[in-house]
């Protein structure tokens, strides 16, 4: 019984707030390689076109993102029917009956927050964690008219993005995996994406990518 007690009072802990801050639970492990592959592709580092990216310094915000009306918004049940339209047309994936299969299963109640505690191993761009002390200097209601990107571009200079995950669903398998994925350089420049990968090799590729929101 005292054994039941302290754990019950330690998972308690994980939830609970200390010193105003939120407590959440700790980002599995595996889901860090999934996020490597995002952002790998998304930086384009192959891309001629895209170099100037490189360098450039990607914040990653240090909580995964939820189910939300305004971010990461997508039906799983209709799935087929929404991807249609929200990917490229040369995409097929989705049609193939094991990512069916996979898609139809996910459950929206796993998009929960998480800490997401260290940064990513990077090809061509560097990252650092993106701290809500630090949206709070930025982007809080008091301060985001007078400091917001302007005053984040000018602490620093090779300044990109700022990038933010959910967490990553996997299939049965571990072969599939989906995860939101969303960019923003400005106010009124950004992007929201729900990102599918497979493992080939041992190692994660993007296959395909639902644009759910772009300013």
């Amino acid at each position: 019984m005292h054994t039941v007690l302290i754990l019950t009072s330690f998972f308690g802990f994980l939830w609970k707030s200390t010193f105003g801050q939120t407590n959440y639970p700790v980002l599995p492990e595996a889901d860090y390689s999934v996020y490597t592959a995002v952002a790998n592709d998304f930086s384009k580092c192959s891309d001629i076109q895209y170099a100037y990216r490189q360098g450039n310094l990607l914040f990653v915000k240090s909580t995964t993102e939820e189910k939300s009306k305004y971010g990461f918004q997508f039906n799983f049940v209709k799935a087929e029917e929404q991807l249609s339209f929200l990917t490229r047309p040369q995409a097929t994936f989705y049609k193939e009956p094991s990512w069916k299969t996979f898609i139809a299963s996910v459950d929206t109640n796993q998009f929960i927050k998480y800490e997401i505690s260290h940064p990513l191993e990077l090809r061509c761009r560097k990252n650092e964690m993106w701290s809500p002390k630090m949206q709070d200097y930025y982007f809080s209601k008091e301060n985001h008219l007078n400091r917001g990107f302007y005053t984040l571009r000018n602490d620093y200079k090779n300044f990109g993005d700022i990038i933010s995950f959910s967490k990553v669903a996997y299939s049965t398998d571990r072969q599939k995996a989906l995860c939101y994925y969303s960019e923003r350089s400005d106010g009124k420049a950004g992007a929201g994406y729900l990102v599918f990968l497979e493992k080939k090799e041992d190692t994660w590729t993007v296959v395909g990518a639902a644009t759910l929101w772009m300013s």
